[in-house]
């Protein structure tokens, strides 16, 4: 049966990127649905296509609907190699990695809501977005140690997680030096990217929460 990803604005959705980055990645043939966010009845347009949660991102095989980004990776890992790395030891590290993404990092997220194409943001940057900016930039010093760019030598799972951290860095001017910045442009210059970029910057649909910092 045939994948389809139903997903949000690509300019504004974050968790939409990750499960689209990955499912290119791994070079699923899926089909694309957009709900636009934010708007009346939106929740209950993806609730009736089977996610339960009305959130995207949803991924859809028939009838079988997946909801909730990590579900989805999972899914994905048991067809597909590549979602994780095949070394033991570095897979749990990976999914210990996406797990904190998935869990953590909320104050980063509200003082820099994902915007692709804004540029020259202020946040307000508390003590806590702080920590938060210091807890990626750890993870990200391990970047490039395994034959490439990525964090486990292939552009997977975590990556993908990692990716729209990427993106509000760089709407933010957020500073970076030496592997962190390495890694984020890697992220940013990965033709997969710039595609999904590209499309996000020709929306026109404008979420007013997101547009802060101005």
């Amino acid at each position: 049966m045939s994948l389809t990803l139903v997903l949000g604005n690509k300019n504004y959705s974050s968790w939409s990127l990750r499960v689209w980055l990955l499912l290119k990645a791994v070079g699923a043939a899926f089909d694309e649905e957009m709900v636009l966010l934010y708007r009346d009845g939106a929740r209950d347009q993806v609730r009736a296509l089977g996610g339960e949660t009305g959130m995207v991102p949803l991924l859809k095989e028939g009838d079988l609907a997946i909801w909730d980004t990590l579900a989805i990776f999972e899914y994905l890992a048991e067809r597909f190699p590549g979602v994780w790395p095949a070394d033991p030891a570095h897979r749990a590290r990976a999914r210990s990695y996406a797990a904190e993404v998935h869990a953590g990092f909320n104050d980063l997220r509200a003082a820099m809501p994902c915007n692709t194409r804004a540029r020259n943001r202020r946040a307000v940057i508390t003590p806590a977005v702080e920590a938060d900016i210091a807890r990626v930039l750890q993870i990200w010093e391990t970047a490039g140690r395994h034959g490439s760019p990525w964090l486990f030598g292939a552009l997977g799972g975590v990556d993908a997680m990692f990716a729209p951290v990427a993106t509000r860095f760089q709407s933010f001017g957020v500073q970076l030096t030496g592997r962190p910045l390495a890694y984020q442009q890697a992220l940013l210059n990965h033709p997969l990217m710039v595609e999904w970029l590209a499309a996000g910057a020709a929306e026109t649909d404008v979420i007013e929460a997101s547009e802060i910092g101005i």
